[in-house]
């Protein structure tokens, strides 16, 4: 009985480098294909025209997104297409909403007002406003696999709201 103990035993060798290696190397690539399956899935709603029910309240889609989270930090913004007529009205505030999230980001008056942003040109009578989501917020998409509809511009609106008088 000793005998085939010692025998099981020595047929058991301990995992050598080569083994923990390849071990490794599968474990990179599958999580490196997980990753590429969940930022390439397509957006899971589409961009159905919804009109606001309030007529206090003005909405604009984004122009262009750039969603790349694992550049670093401000690598996730939308750009607005911005009528002139927002930009010294004091008569509406402005938030951002990106569908999916249940919280609005402010918009603050160090957002940037620009005429060229990237490859985006206002058009005449408007500017450019670029406002910023935080990179957690993006991983979080990512993470739920919704990272399709964070890229999706019809996801993203900039919303005045008329102040109480």
């Amino acid at each position: 009985m000793i005998r085939a103990g010692i025998k099981a035993a020595s047929l058991w060798k301990a995992p050598t480098r080569a083994h923990l290696g390849i071990a490794a190397v599968a474990v990179a690539l599958a999580l490196a294909g997980t990753v590429a399956w969940l930022v390439n899935k397509p957006p899971t709603a589409d961009c159905s025209a919804e009109a606001p029910a309030d007529h206090k309240v003005h909405e604009i889609r984004a122009a262009k997104i750039v969603a790349q989270p694992w550049l670093g930090e401000h690598q996730v913004y939308g750009i607005f297409m911005v009528p002139e007529w927002y930009k010294y009205n004091t008569k509406y505030a402005a938030g951002m909403a990106v569908r999916g999230l249940d919280r609005r980001f402010v918009v603050g008056e160090r957002a940037d007002k620009q005429y060229v942003v990237d490859d985006v040109l206002a058009g005449p009578g408007h500017y450019l406003l670029r406002i910023y989501v935080p990179t957690r917020v993006a991983l979080w998409f990512l993470v739920n696999g919704l990272f399709g509809d964070l890229r999706n511009p019809c996801n993203w609106t900039l919303v005045f709201i008329e102040r109480a008088s």
